[in-house]
């Protein structure tokens, strides 16, 4: 038997996916959401709490993933969330599409370093990241990178070689 209340539980049948024309969202139960746009598109999103942090994810579109299929994302978002993880992380990680620190520092090095007019700066860049980061935070996803990693990499050489440390920091931010 459905609840009736401020908190649908699978509220949404496909009859309605299908007929649902005016634009908005419709809950369907537990964060899981489908959004029709002022063009007729439908899509799938589920918002929940990830780390303190609201979040909306993604499903797909509602002509290529039908409603039992969202239930059952939905549901594993919500577990990985639950025991901690992030699920954003995990769809990407799935996909194949987040580079780590290193791989991103590489490939901001190979677009920058052509208009970079000193030859020496453009190595000495790299050089400073593979000295001080690449140690702590070279082989973590750059979705995965928090402020006390950032810390564990500065702290050491911030008041030792302040110079360095604020050209590693202002180094770091294009690849984050």
């Amino acid at each position: 038997m459905k609840r009736k209340g401020r908190h649908p539980d699978k509220a949404l049948t496909a009859v309605t996916v299908r007929q649902a024309k005016i634009p908005g969202r419709y809950a369907d139960g537990n964060g899981l959401y489908l959004e029709v746009d002022q063009s007729g598109a439908k899509r799938w999103t589920l918002r929940i709490m990830v780390r303190g942090r609201r979040r909306d994810i993604g499903l797909g579109g509602a002509a290529l993933v039908s409603l039992g299929e969202a239930r059952e994302k939905a549901l594993t978002y919500r577990k990985i969330a639950r025991e901690g993880g992030d699920p954003l992380l995990e769809k990407r990680k799935a996909q194949g599409t987040v580079p780590t620190f290193a791989e991103a520092a590489e490939k901001v090095h190979a677009e920058h370093a052509p208009s970079w007019k000193n030859g020496k700066h453009a190595a000495q860049w790299l050089t400073t990241l593979k000295t001080y980061a690449y140690p702590e935070i070279g082989k973590v996803a750059i979705d995965a990178i928090d402020t006390p990693m950032l810390l564990r990499v500065l702290s050491p050489i911030w008041l030792a070689k302040p110079e360095t440390a604020r050209r590693l920091f202002s180094g770091m931010l294009p690849i984050l």
